[in-house]
């Protein structure tokens, strides 16, 4: 297998306020990590070796035999993502990222990968990048540099009704950071080595399903890992699962029966909560789920 320069496309937008224990939880985890510094120049991907090797990083990758650590501390101010500046919005996404690399660190490492911090760049013009050009609204992985990219104009797809809840935005870094963990593990290279060789588009759609569904699902785990310390609600976590299904192909597309390459609102929904719902990390093998729930 060559190297494949990977773009992960993902979703949208708003903000978050830090909180504190909640009286009588258990500890938290990792307390002694510190997060590194955003690395601009991290190492190479993992890269199969072969094919068979490739289709053991999708469907038994060593990442899905660990735990993802909770509770986990993630102190982020609240902002307010439609009026920040971009300096300030950056700050705060930088900020999430370091909560995401406490939660994930001990599991990545475990399964014997490497996972560097990827920095976040904020824009308000389309901007160009070696994955190419990305356009506005959009947030997305490059796998070709292994950064993150959030146009600041994303608000503007979620519904107006929960467009203001904490979470939104963080909820689309940790997808974003999900495809940066699919990266560091070889499951993006594997999972698009095979799209690009599949024999339909269909099959090769079902792939792209596969692998944005189980980012909804690590993004899950994030926000289960962080509900402690950040004193995360239920209807908070009801309107982060109402903007995953809101970015479903089915609604962004109009087309109910669409085959999609990022998941039915339904699909989108229901791996979001697979994650809120388990620490296990193979609850979110999405490459070995029945068809049926990666529509």
């Amino acid at each position: 297998m060559g190297v494949i320069v990977l773009c992960g496309l993902g979703f949208a937008v708003l903000g978050m306020q830090g909180g504190g224990n909640v009286a009588g939880g258990p500890a938290y985890q990792n307390e002694s990590y510190t997060p590194p510094p955003a690395d601009e120049n991290p190492p190479e991907l993992p890269v199969p070796k072969n094919v068979e090797e490739a289709k053991l990083a999708l469907t038994d990758n060593k990442l899905y035999a660990q735990k993802v650590p909770q509770p986990i501390r993630c102190d982020v101010p609240e902002i307010n993502v439609t009026t920040a500046s971009n300096s300030a919005l950056e700050t705060h996404m930088e900020e999430v990222v370091a909560c995401l690399m406490k939660t994930w660190i001990v599991p990545i490492e475990a399964a014997g990968f490497q996972m560097p911090r990827p920095s976040v760049t904020v824009y308000d013009t389309p901007i160009t990048t070696k994955c190419g050009k990305l356009p506005m609204p959009n947030a997305v992985y490059c796998g070709a540099d292994q950064q993150i990219y959030f146009s600041k104009n994303l608000p503007s797809v979620v519904p107006a009704s929960i467009r203001n809840s904490r979470f939104v935005v963080e909820s689309v870094i940790a997808h974003e950071f999900g495809h940066a963990i699919q990266a560091r593990t070889a499951i993006l290279i594997s999972s698009t080595y095979f799209e690009k060789n599949a024999d339909s588009k269909a099959a090769a759609n079902e792939l792209s399903r596969r692998t944005e569904l189980q980012a909804d699902c690590f993004a899950g785990m994030f926000l289960r890992a962080v509900a402690q310390s950040t004193g995360m609600n239920q209807p908070e976590l009801d309107n982060v699962l109402a903007v995953f299904e809101s970015i479903g192909d089915d609604k962004l597309s109009g087309k109910p029966d669409i085959d999609g390459n990022h998941g039915l609102s339904t699909s989108r929904r229901f791996w979001g909560e697979m994650g809120l719902a388990s620490t296990e990390i193979r609850a979110c093998n999405t490459y070995v789920a029945d068809p049926a729930t990666v529509r």
